[in-house]
């Protein structure tokens, strides 16, 4: 985590130097779906008042058309037997191409990287991990639209998982998120254009 938050300072720094390299600071709220939802779906998705969301924030440095980034989300769930899970989904590390270059006002971005989602139980529990911890990693592929007004940010973006697997040389259960992903985000951007 220290040198995520490295080489976003470092990079932000260097923004406000060269011309055309921005970094953005956004909160993000994101929402599952089991298959390619319609904007009809999505819609009435972000507008029920119990849908579960994953919240956090993300981060993505540009320099003039490549950029780097990342987001870590999270979600506290409470079971029916009244126990707390704490469910996240992140897009651990990504590669990204604006096609207007850093901090276009219409930004169209398409971006490709690697993910986690996961589940686990908050409460007091002893024993084997089976049943309590859920890890899923997975490849992911995203295309989305940002609008930048004076260091000020909107976006959304559509992520599809083509599929999921535990780690690696574990016997942990497969979180099971959805194909295709929905973020909604605002944020800052520094830098110059």
């Amino acid at each position: 985590m220290k040198s995520v938050l490295f080489v976003v300072a470092f990079a932000a720094l260097g923004s406000a130097c060269f011309a055309g390299t921005a970094v953005y600071l956004t909160g993000d709220v994101a929402a599952d779906f089991l298959k390619s939802p319609t904007a009809q779906e999505i819609v009435k998705t972000f507008s029920s008042p119990d849908q579960p969301f994953f919240w956090g924030g993300g981060w993505e440095v540009v320099i003039r058309k490549i950029g780097i980034g990342g987001t870590y989300l999270a979600n506290f769930v409470r079971d029916p037997s009244s126990q707390w899970w704490l469910d996240w989904y992140g897009q651990a590390f990504f590669l990204s191409f604006h096609a207007f270059g850093a901090a276009a006002f219409i930004d169209p971005f398409v971006q490709a990287g690697l993910g986690s989602a996961g589940r686990v139980l908050l409460d007091n529990w002893t024993g084997p991990a089976e049943g309590n911890l859920y890890i899923s990693i997975f490849p992911m592929l995203t295309g989305g639209l940002n609008v930048n007004l004076a260091n000020f940010q909107v976006g959304a973006k559509l992520t599809w998982t083509p599929f999921m697997t535990p780690p690696p040389v574990t016997d942990f259960t497969t979180y099971p998120l959805g194909s295709f992903q929905v973020t909604l985000s605002t944020g800052v951007w520094l830098g110059r254009r």
